[in-house]
């Protein structure tokens, strides 16, 4: 069995009667993972069987068990990061020009695109990260042990304290950066501008973060602190609504694990009080209403309701909206195809509105990308894929070696095509640790796909376990970019 038979059973998108969501053998009771990579897999039979108990691993002396557990995975990802940083450090003593987005000349690091100095701002809210993932982390892990073989709690409840927790740990690493909570200080001028002139001055931009500042402005919410504060909290929505999304197409227990990872995942230094980060959470809404509106029994509304959000999201950042071929995927794996026509149709909606405002979407695009090869873009390939893994964590290693094992692949296809073409137009030439926020959580998504693979279509009874020391590696990587990001 693939991953596409597994996503493409009628009936995904809800757990079977047969299989109980109680998750107590291949839930959070691990702290450690060495013997989950290579240590062996169980029968067919065992696999059917669900959550069975396991016989006793003996991973102390097995190096490759090592290495695939959650301790090698890390050592992975901190060699691959210091390789691409190296590469990119090569190409800048090479003559090739690198400067992090918006940072002066010998400010931060100017030979990538991270915006971090040196030395780490240390205060006494530099300890706020860290103590509330610590508490939420303990928390995790507590009830999880106390729940033994009692059926795990609503999924609903689940979403809404991620959302909790991520609004909290975000605006706590806002306070613990040089940064703060404010927005920046080039979108709070157009508050008092009216509409029409913010469509005529953006020529190499989308409008939308513009548009939003003034309609906050008209709802009395104004001031970099207020305005920061407001990104930040509809920004935290990313979290519950990419579960939503996961656990249509990879079911509830890999959805319910991935959301530790979600929520303190390292780039959320880069979401705090950012516009970005309301791209990644109208981009993650319309691809969870696409998915989910896919499942057997929902209305066609639910695709012209992801199309509009998906043109939305091209208003804030012009990749985002390519997001939409995880969509197309998703209607593929469920066997609706023609749900692509009414998603087609409401994405082009909110363009065809604005460009009967005067903003042309087309035009903007083709003045925002760089030529390919006048302009060297390749080189930027290097540094990019260095904001990817640190913004991604060490949960990229488990995701890497797992995506031939996650149903949720259209997530991967999606986050994919829609980096290629900020790579082919040109848009990918610095800052992506901001502009590839709504790619960053899908990319993490086969981090919780089971292991093995369940035996059976509709097998939901077996997930990934909760990897707690690749989520704690994160929350301290972003802990650290907080420390060292630049205002800006």
């Amino acid at each position: 069995m693939n991953a596409a038979d597994t996503a493409s059973r009628p009936e995904s998108g809800a757990d079977p009667p047969h299989a109980p969501d109680t998750d107590t053998s291949v839930a959070d009771t691990s702290a450690g993972e060495a013997g989950d990579a290579d240590a062996g897999s169980p029968s067919s039979a065992a696999a059917r069987a669900g959550p069975a108990e396991e016989p006793p691993r003996r991973t102390g002396a097995n190096p490759r068990a090592w290495l695939g557990g959650q301790a090698g995975e890390t050592a992975w990802w901190v060699l691959v990061t210091a390789v691409l940083a190296g590469v990119t450090a090569l190409l800048a003593a090479s003559g090739v020009t690198y400067s992090a987005s918006g940072l002066a000349a010998g400010r931060g690091i100017a030979w990538g695109t991270l915006p971090l100095a040196w030395p780490p701002r240390l205060e006494g809210s530099t300890l706020l990260p860290p103590m509330a993932a610590a508490v939420a982390l303990g928390a995790v892990a507590l009830v999880a042990r106390r729940r033994g073989g009692r059926p795990a709690p609503p999924f609903g409840p689940l979403l809404g304290l991620s959302y909790v927790a991520s609004a909290g740990w975000w605006l706590a690493l806002g306070m613990a950066s040089r940064r703060g909570l404010g927005a920046p200080a080039g979108l709070l001028a157009v508050a008092d501008q009216h509409p029409s002139d913010l469509l005529d001055a953006a020529s190499g931009r989308p409008p939308g973060p513009e548009l939003l500042v003034w309609g906050l402005g008209q709802l009395g919410i104004r001031g970099a602190t207020a305005v920061g504060v407001a990104f930040t909290l509809i920004g935290a929505l990313v979290v519950p609504l990419v579960g939503l999304a996961v656990r249509s197409l990879c079911h509830t227990p890999a959805a319910r694990r991935l959301l530790p990872v979600l929520v303190f995942a390292p780039w959320a230094p880069f979401a705090v009080a950012g516009p970005d980060a309301v791209t990644a959470a109208v981009a993650a809404a319309a691809v969870a209403a696409g998915v989910v509106g896919s499942e057997p029994g929902r209305r066609a509304w639910w695709a012209l309701g992801a199309g509009l959000l998906l043109g939305v999201s091209g208003l804030f950042a012009y990749p985002a909206i390519w997001l939409g071929v995880a969509v197309a995927a998703a209607y593929f794996v469920r066997r609706r195809p023609m749900l692509n026509v009414i998603t087609g149709a409401g994405a082009l909606a909110p363009l065809f509105a604005l460009r009967l405002a005067g903003y042309s979407w087309p035009e903007g695009l083709a003045r925002a990308g760089a030529d390919l090869f006048d302009h060297a873009a390749p080189t930027w390939l290097v540094p990019d894929l260095l904001a990817v893994s640190v913004c991604c964590g060490p949960a990229l290693v488990r995701a890497a070696r797992r995506i031939s094992m996650t149903p949720g692949w259209p997530f991967l296809v999606g986050s994919a095509a829609a980096a290629l073409f900020a790579l082919l137009m040109g848009l990918a030439a610095g800052g992506v640790q901001a502009s590839w926020l709504p790619l960053f959580p899908w990319l993490v998504v086969p981090a919780l796909a089971p292991r093995p693979r369940p035996a059976l279509p509709g097998d939901t009874s077996s997930a990934g376990r909760l990897p707690y020391g690749l989520v704690g590696a994160g929350a301290l990587v972003a802990t650290a970019l907080a420390a060292l990001l630049m205002p800006g």
